[in-house]
């Protein structure tokens, strides 16, 4: 079988070549832009620059009672955190081994009664939740734990 090769395929890979040797202003712009571009699908943009490689560094026994310390006179996790270099979850893993539980009350038994009163007022869980910062959840929790019966969907307010 005999191949047919046509007069102006040659003319047409010199072209090419010849175009991408000595772009115009605008494929020369389009070839710096596809530096920039990333492998990810659909055009998710561009890769964020990599994370700064950080090294693991241990506490000190005697970072640690400082530590403690600061945590018992005020201090945050989070500001621990960034006084100390390590991430907030290392610290309340230390908090935690001196025994300390770092988890704040959702509610005081206190709130609790009180969030029960507001309750049998009418207030809905979610305007308590927010009147006391925390989740309508919680409320609901604390609601059964004191024994108060929910209100059915009729008869909220």
């Amino acid at each position: 079988m005999k191949q047919l090769r046509h007069a102006s395929a040659p003319c047409r890979l010199v072209g090419a070549v010849e175009a991408l040797s000595n772009p115009s202003t605008a494929v020369q712009r389009l070839l710096d832009l596809a530096k920039t571009w990333t492998d990810t699908p659909n055009g998710a943009g561009l890769a964020p620059p990599p994370k700064p490689f950080k090294t693991l560094r241990k506490l000190k026994p005697a970072e640690l009672d400082e530590l403690v310390d600061r945590y018992q006179a005020g201090s945050s996790v989070y500001q621990l955190a960034k006084h100390y270099g390590i991430h907030r979850i290392t610290i309340g893993r230390h908090l935690r081994s001196r025994g300390i539980d770092t988890t704040a009350p959702a509610l005081t038994d206190e709130q609790a009664r009180e969030a029960a009163q507001l309750y049998t007022d009418g207030w809905s869980c979610k305007k308590i939740a927010k009147h006391f910062g925390v989740g309508a959840e919680t409320i609901r929790e604390r609601l059964h734990e004191a024994g108060i019966p929910m209100r059915g969907p009729h008869e909220r307010t």
